[in-house]
């Protein structure tokens, strides 16, 4: 059974979840849950009473929101601490500052800080030119991503901003990875996923980009084509663009039999360091 000496643990990458050991100890009541999923998104950061009201009310928060807002930061350190009254300490995670407050986390205790931290990790690994580190730094910090964004957290409307950068963030990384796998010749392992994001973020030309690549490399060139008329089409019926100057270049390349590849690259200020592990099937 967790004790409080166990150190608690959140996680926003996917349904909000605190738990100390085994022991769930996410808040129910709804508001209390986005007050504590709120301040996980800005763990070590001051965070003002003013924003949290807005935020939790949608600016229309009643006269009684700031008494409101006192119990249900009392009722989430109870939840996060069991046996902890405010007569006898200070609260160990959920510090309260002049006119607002701050949720004290190390940085194992937060799936968002091991995330970013794992990103940026990968993406020195890139600028180094080091594959293989990349890889698995990137690897990791997409196996911390359990699923959208607090997800059971997103009708309240509180976290739109917020689920919509995280999710940019996480097809960033998606993108890092995939040009990795590239790099590293695994562009077959990645053609299915790659199709799908092309569906589901049409306008993403890397996407469509890196799609056309990893064909290439599965020895499948004229399904690069034909990723190719179909990313023009989707751009020119969505946004009422032509593909970008990179794709163009691209599909010109794999249209006259060059290696596109090494184009696809050559101007990627993230991969000025990495060497092709394997030539594009010809």
């Amino acid at each position: 059974m967790a004790t409080c000496d166990e150190p608690l643990h959140f996680r926003v990458l996917g349904t909000f979840e605190v738990t100390r050991g085994n022991r769930r100890c996410t808040p129910t009541a709804p508001k209390q849950r986005a007050l504590l999923a709120l301040l996980a998104l800005h763990a070590n950061e001051f965070v003002a009473t003013s924003r949290i009201i807005d935020r939790l009310w949608s600016r229309s928060a009643p006269r009684s929101a700031i008494a409101a807002l006192h119990g249900y930061v009392t009722a989430v350190r109870r939840v996060l601490t069991p046996g902890w009254t405010s007569a006898t300490a200070s609260h160990p995670v959920l510090a309260t500052r002049p006119s607002g407050y701050v949720l004290r986390l190390e940085p194992h205790q937060l799936d968002l800080i091991g995330f970013r931290s794992l990103a940026r990790r990968g993406q020195a690994e890139i600028a180094a030119g080091d594959c293989s580190g990349a890889q698995e730094a990137l690897g990791a910090a997409l196996g911390l991503w359990r699923g959208a964004p607090l997800a059971d957290l997103r009708e309240t409307g509180v976290f739109d901003h917020d689920v919509a950068r995280l999710e940019k963030e996480h097809l960033e990384l998606l993108r890092d990875r995939f040009d990795v796998m590239l790099c590293n010749g695994d562009g077959h392992l990645i053609v299915c996923d790659l199709e799908e994001l092309c569906t589901t973020y049409p306008l993403w030309e890397r996407f469509h980009e890196q799609l056309m690549l990893a064909l290439c490399q599965a020895g499948r060139r004229a399904d690069a084509l034909t990723a190719y008329a179909r990313a023009y089409r989707v751009l020119s019926s969505h946004a009422g663009i032509e593909p970008g100057p990179r794709l163009r270049a691209v599909h010109q390349v794999v249209l006259s039999g060059g290696d596109p590849f090494d184009l696809g690259h050559r101007h990627d200020r993230g991969f000025a360091g990495l060497r092709v592990a394997h030539a594009v099937s010809p």
